[in-house]
């Protein structure tokens, strides 16, 4: 009877050991399954550098523009007096919200034509404003 027992409380040890064993391999297995939690929602756009190009040409042959201004990170970008067909010019960078601006005198022969252009982190430029008049305006959203 006293081997009985014995065998019986090793039956019962080894089907206790299992029965740790599985518990422990599937605590263990459900733990490692818990991903960290990360912030999605935070803002990557503060990170975000732009670039703009104002491109303005003359209408037509005897198309000729002068006094100037446009809106660069640094201030205000001024040209009086000097009279040409064409202009253009890349600025930045500059943070979402800035506010690009040109602004023109005078033209002979018809009104130019004004386009503003923008790149996002050094992707290619997207035109964005086309007019035809003495001023233009975008905002970069």
């Amino acid at each position: 009877m006293k081997f009985r027992r014995q065998i019986n409380k090793r039956t019962n040890i080894n089907k206790l050991l299992k029965i740790t064993t599985v518990f422990l391999a599937i605590f263990i297995a459900l733990s490692s399954c818990k991903k960290d939690v990360k912030n999605t929602t935070t803002n990557t756009t503060t990170n975000d550098d732009y670039y703009f190009k104002y491109v303005i040409e003359g209408k037509g042959t005897y198309g000729h523009f002068s006094n100037w201004t446009a809106t660069t990170p640094q201030g205000t970008y001024e040209n009086s007096g000097y009279q040409t067909t064409s202009w253009n010019q890349t600025y930045g960078p500059v943070k979402k919200g800035f506010k690009c601006e040109v602004q023109i005198g005078n033209y002979i022969s018809g009104a130019p034509t004004i386009e503003i252009h923008v790149s996002k982190n050094n992707e290619p430029f997207a035109l964005k404003v086309t007019n035809t008049g003495n001023s233009a305006i975008y905002t970069i959203n």
